[in-house]
């Protein structure tokens, strides 16, 4: 899974990561320069495709993404 998300990256694509599970957060706690993913927290993947399609329409820079998943 790594190589596959670090090649969609490298083209530019943004990648969320989320938990299906139902319960509990999907954060990161590397430092900020390795992380090629953008967490979704505690959303469901749904809501989070929702979120990234609304996010999409004002940037594609991965850290203003990110930021606008913690905020929501």
């Amino acid at each position: 899974m790594d190589e596959a998300v670090n090649r969609l990256v490298a083209k530019g694509i943004p990648v969320v990561m989320t938990n299906r599970g139902g319960m509990g957060r999907v954060i990161d706690t590397r430092p900020a320069e390795k992380r090629p993913l953008i967490w979704g927290d505690n959303l469901t993947p749904q809501k989070a495709r929702i979120l990234l399609m609304l996010a999409l329409t004002t940037t594609r820079d991965t850290a203003k993404l990110q930021q606008m998943f913690a905020s929501y």
